[in-house]
């Protein structure tokens, strides 16, 4: 088993461009423990998505020791229902050996923070069916499940649709 963190509170911080490798390093775990089977993205992509003024993405890291332990991905979105801008989360994720140690709410009471000062009137992400660890922690932190159902079309399907135009 991983050594567990030490006990000096973890920083939550913007990642910077140069942060791309250990983000690197946080997705591949994610991506690893969801069976996700293409590569993923590479360090330098990842400096490029979040180089500039106006970011493809922008991420939280989550840090202590000088050790990244979690990471929490969003991007702005859009509601004309809401209506105005929103915060979409993609991923968060914690390190396995952080788990249970308040990184995962940081990371989300900081990102809430940054909606509220942008304006956006609201923060949303997804989580998995079969997560009831994470629907659970989510609902304690006061989100809902508005009864929608994610569809995604993406790859050869995405190819087929685009060919019916």
């Amino acid at each position: 088993m991983p050594d567990r963190p030490s006990a000096a509170q973890p920083t939550v911080r913007p990642a910077t461009p140069e942060d791309a490798g250990p983000l690197a390093d946080l997705l591949a775990g994610l991506m690893a423990e969801e069976g996700k089977t293409n590569a993923p993205p590479a360090p330098d992509q990842l400096a490029a998505w979040l180089a500039g003024d106006a970011p493809m993405v922008e991420v939280l890291l989550a840090e202590a020791d000088g050790r990244s332990l979690g990471y929490l991905a969003f991007y702005r979105a859009f509601s004309l229902f809401r209506p105005g801008p929103v915060m979409l989360v993609e991923n968060v994720y914690v390190v396995p050996a952080a788990r249970g140690t308040g990184i995962g709410r940081r990371l989300l009471a900081t990102a809430a923070r940054i909606a509220l000062d942008r304006g956006w009137g609201r923060l949303e992400l997804n989580v998995a069916k079969d997560n009831a660890s994470a629907a659970a922690a989510y609902a304690a932190l006061g989100f809902t499940a508005p009864g929608e159902s994610v569809r995604r079309v993406e790859d050869d399907r995405l190819q087929a649709l685009a060919d019916r135009a």
